[in-house]
C-alpha cells in the first residue's frame, strides 16, 4: 500500500512538472503556431526603395502619357521595373511589370495586387522588353486601382506561383519580405497629374 501511494505521489509531481515545461512541438513551439526560421519567406534580390520614385510625363503622339517608376536619373524613358500608359482616347491603362522570367513569353498568368486587405487578381501575357534581358507581365489596370495605390504605404504583387515578386513601399525602411523592392515615393501627387493626362480630350 506505502510502494502504491508513493508511485502516485510521483506521477503527480511528473505530471506538475510536465505542465510547468511542456515537450516543445516541432519546430520548437510550445502550442502556438512554429516560429519563423531564418530564411523563411522570399529572399530580397534588389532592394531600390531609397533611390527610386515615381514620375508621370504626358507625351506627345504617337507616345502615350506614362507614369514610372524611375531610378535616380529621373527618366520615364529608363524605368526600373513598373511602369503604366494610357490611351488617351478612351482612358485604357495598361501596366508592365518588369523582371519576368523570359521563358515565359507568349504565355497567360493570373498574378496578385495586394491593396491594403484586397488581393485583387489581375490577368496578364509576359512580353518581350525590348529594352532589358528580362520579360514584362503585361496587364489592364482601372483607374480606381491606380488612385488606391497612390494613397497606401505598401503594395505588393504576387505571381501566379505564389511569390510575393514585388513590393513597393513609402517609408525605405519598412521591412518586407519579396524579392524586388522599390519606392512609392512620389506617387500620389504624380499618379494625379497621370491621370489628368489619360482623360479622354
Amino acid at each position: 500500500m506505502l510502494k502504491r501511494l508513493t508511485l502516485l505521489a510521483a506521477m503527480g509531481v511528473l505530471a506538475a512538472a510536465c505542465a510547468a515545461n511542456p515537450t516543445p512541438a516541432a519546430g520548437g513551439s510550445t502550442g502556438g503556431p512554429a516560429p519563423l526560421t531564418p530564411g523563411a519567406g522570399t529572399a530580397t534580390a534588389l532592394n531600390i526603395a531609397a533611390t527610386s520614385h515615381w514620375v508621370a510625363e504626358e507625351r506627345l503622339m504617337p507616345q502615350d502619357p506614362i507614369l514610372a517608376l524611375v531610378g535616380t536619373s529621373g527618366s520615364v524613358d529608363a524605368p526600373v521595373g513598373f511602369y503604366m500608359t494610357c490611351n488617351p482616347a478612351n482612358g485604357t491603362i495598361t501596366a508592365r511589370l518588369g523582371k519576368q522570367p523570359t521563358a515565359r513569353v507568349g504565355q497567360t498568368a493570373t498574378y496578385r495586387i495586394r491593396m491594403g486587405v484586397e488581393a485583387k487578381p489581375v490577368e496578364g501575357k509576359f512580353e518581350t522588353n525590348p529594352k532589358s534581358p528580362d520579360a514584362d507581365f503585361v496587364f489592364p489596370l482601372a483607374s480606381v486601382d491606380v488612385r488606391t495605390m497612390a494613397q497606401l504605404d505598401m503594395i505588393s504583387v504576387s505571381t501566379d506561383q505564389g511569390e510575393v515578386q514585388w513590393a513597393f513601399v513609402r517609408d525605405p525602411a519598412t521591412a518586407v519580405q519579396a524579392k524586388y523592392v522599390a519606392s512609392l515615393k512620389d506617387m500620389a501627387a504624380q499618379s494625379r497629374d497621370y491621370m489628368e493626362y489619360c482623360n479622354p480630350k
